[in-house]
């Protein structure tokens, strides 16, 4: 079964959140995603997901509060597994 572990990187300043990202993600166990709670969208640390072979989805919750869902872009479990995360995130 799928698993997510949890990372807010919100009160953070650059570039603490890409390098707390990137370590969680080096940590990871297989079948296991993760979602960062970020303050805004961090643009540069895509272009690294996308070169170390992970996806990720997005959501806005609101004005500076952002969710990141991010797993290994192979993984067609997780990957459903983190859109039905995300769709709950967004319902009232």
């Amino acid at each position: 079964m799928p698993n997510l572990l949890a990372l807010d990187v919100s009160d953070l300043e650059p570039p603490e959140p890409m390098t707390a990202i990137l370590h969680e993600l080096q940590q990871l166990n297989p079948d296991t995603a993760l979602k960062v709670c970020h303050r805004k969208r961090p643009v540069p640390l895509f272009s690294f997901l996308q070169e170390m072979g992970y996806a990720y989805h997005c959501v806005e919750l609101g004005v500076s509060n952002l969710v990141i869902y991010i797993w290994p872009e192979d993984d067609r479990l997780l990957a459903e597994f983190c859109h039905q995360q995300a769709s709950q995130d967004i319902l009232p």
